[in-house]
């Protein structure tokens, strides 16, 4: 993974997990252990209403950003419908899982864990950074329960690729790892999205103003890095008929944290378009406001 997309994720990680850690966090009753399939994972479920706004943090496996990645952005959204945010395997207070920890196990374990706790779809995905592709294999798991995704600033396999070509070393990452991020990527190459879902991709071509510990190397590296960031996320919206492209210059890759109210705005619009959308084999007055 490109180092300077490394460290504005690490520092969202690191936030998160601090929150995740807060001992406030044990006593609220809106945090349920859900049964995932033999463990638990830890799910935050609020709001009322349909379509079901699923959200999926950054980072891969177990290595993962918390739920709590979703602070800024949950609790708004909760205000027009009903939310998930939870904790992978592995992942602040959710039990270990089977491995290999590649996208489909990850989706399976969320496809029974939502139901054990009985959030029936329809589904909007909302997924940050390498919860992208994870949404994208959900999605093509399961495409008759996904009705809408916003996928924010998400990891593109084309990028990664690319970016491998570049920088061989792998970032230092270790090969357990590198074996999950390739199969999770692969995976979501060869998904198919569900057939006229409403899609919107925030790309984030920011911040104007580099942090003063940005070197004059890595604003090199930046300039290469960005122009082909948002190629391969324009070339993946392209392919998708009802896709929207957001590009946004006021945030780097912490959209969540940095411009929580674009991403609200964006998952205000898509379960809008879910909701007015005839959806096959959903019964429409699941669809309500």
């Amino acid at each position: 993974m490109n180092r300077l997309l490394a460290v504005p994720a690490t520092v969202l990680s690191c936030l998160a997990i601090f929150l995740a850690t807060d001992p406030g966090r044990k006593g609220r009753k809106v945090f349920q252990n859900i049964d995932a399939g033999g463990h638990e994972l830890c799910m935050h479920l609020s709001g009322h209403g349909s379509p079901t706004v699923v959200f999926e943090s950054g980072g891969m496996g177990a290595s993962g950003g918390p739920l709590e990645a979703w602070i800024l952005v949950q609790p708004e959204v909760s205000k027009f419908t009903s939310t998930v945010a939870y904790d992978r395997a592995g992942i602040g207070r959710s039990k270990p899982g089977p491995e290999p920890r590649d996208a489909r196990q990850i989706a399976r374990e969320l496809h029974i864990a939502l139901r054990n706790a009985h959030v029936e779809p329809p589904y909007v995905l909302v997924g940050h950074s390498f919860g992208g592709p994870l949404n994208r294999v959900f999605a093509g798991m399961y495409p008759e329960e996904v009705v809408g995704m916003v996928l924010v600033d998400p990891t593109q396999e084309e990028f990664i690729n690319w970016n491998q070509e570049q920088s061989p070393n792998r970032g230092g990452m270790p090969d357990p790892l590198w074996k999950e991020m390739q199969a999770t990527l692969t995976q979501a190459h060869e998904s198919q999205m569900p057939p006229g879902i409403p899609i919107i991709l925030i790309t984030a071509m920011g911040p104007r103003v580099l942090p003063s510990f940005v070197t004059e190397e890595q604003k090199k590296e930046l300039k290469t890095f960005r122009p082909m960031w948002l190629k391969f996320h324009q070339e993946w919206v392209d392919k998708l008929p009802n896709a929207q492209h957001i590009i946004t210059e006021k945030s780097g890759h912490v959209v969540p944290f940095e411009e929580p109210e674009l991403v609200v705005s964006a998952i205000r619009q898509v379960v809008e378009q879910a909701r007015h959308r005839p959806q096959p084999g959903v019964e429409s007055k699941r669809l309500e406001e």
